[in-house]
């Protein structure tokens, strides 16, 4: 049973935005050092147990992993070519924000084979990025996507956000456009949700925003999708499309019911029908580390298949 994908999880940021209920945290520079470290350990448990033999994708999401101290970054993506053969490796992408695009950190992951970069530009309408807490502008999207190119990274997808209560089809589509003019192959339009735990949450609960009717969410969302495929973009998943040649192969692994394999506080991974996710808590994380592996659960959609999880270290399993 090959295992195709491989995703890494970092769960830090420079602030939280409003509507973000991923696994995240802002963090010393310290903590961040001992994670990666950490994280290296977790790979290298993966390497002894031959699951990194026939990767064909690595996906490195947050949080923010352009957040990592470059040092720290240096020595992740080393310890990867170390237990990894880049050869089968087809994907490999990094999500960002778009003011930590620096030449330092695109010389970087150049240099460690990063060949596809995914950019949390969510909008370029400085009023909506306000609202939503992030802590770029419009002219940083497009001074980021420029200099993305200018290193020779032609894979390349932004990540915006839809359902905003003022928005309109009119709006995001104006962000596209200027994204497609870009250069920019690929585009993930996610509609805002409201989850639990989140600021945006709060902000309901306390009668301070009302969140977008559900007709004009879906009038976006199809405007967006005639506008896409008209001009090119094929809509290869929900929210997910891409020029000829640019859909994500790590995301298809996913949507194609594939095994994949995850590191990282709270990161989650398939393999042999079973579903599992790691310990989301980074003080467990750090202390599991003695153990075979960081397991905190496993979701089992057909069988438990005890000898694998016993290999692996799992020491509770909920049904």
């Amino acid at each position: 049973m090959k295992i195709k994908a491989l995703y890494i999880h970092i769960p830090f940021c420079d602030h939280i935005c409003i509507y973000c209920d991923f696994y995240k945290m802002i963090a010393k520079d310290d903590t961040k050092h001992k994670y990666v470290n950490y994280l290296v350990k977790e790979l290298n448990k993966r390497f002894d147990m031959n699951m990194l033999d026939d990767l064909e994708t690595i996906y490195i999401g947050g949080g923010t992993p352009s957040n990592l101290h470059n040092d720290d970054l240096n020595y992740l993506l080393l310890s990867l070519h170390k237990v990894i053969n880049f050869k089968k490796i087809k994907e490999f992408t990094i999500e960002c924000n778009p003011k930590d695009i620096n030449p330092i950190f695109l010389e970087t992951i150049k240099k460690y084979n990063v060949n596809r970069i995914s950019l949390g530009a969510q909008s370029l309408n400085n009023s909506k990025l306000l609202f939503l807490n992030r802590n770029h502008q419009e002219i940083d999207v497009i001074d980021a996507v420029n200099l993305i190119k200018d290193y020779g990274f032609n894979n390349i997808n932004c990540d915006l956000i839809y359902g905003v209560n003022n928005d309109t089809a009119e709006l995001m589509i104006e962000d596209v456009t200027k994204l497609i003019n870009l250069g920019v192959n690929h585009l993930s339009c996610y509609s805002l949700i409201i989850e639990d735990k989140t600021v945006l949450s709060k902000m309901i609960r306390e009668k301070k925003y009302v969140p977008i009717d559900d007709e004009r969410d879906y009038e976006i969302y199809y405007k967006i999708k005639d506008f896409l495929t008209s001009h090119g973009f094929n809509h290869y998943e929900i929210s997910n499309y891409a020029k000829k040649g640019y859909e994500s192969i790590h995301n298809l692994t996913y949507w194609n019911d594939e095994y994949y394999l995850g590191v990282g506080t709270n990161a989650s991974y398939y393999y042999d029908h079973t579903r599992y996710t790691n310990i989301g808590n980074l003080e467990k994380y750090f202390k599991k580390s003695g153990k075979n592996l960081f397991v905190d659960e496993s979701i089992c959609a057909e069988s438990q298949k005890l000898i694998f999880l016993e290999k692996l270290g799992v020491s509770r399993i909920l049904k």
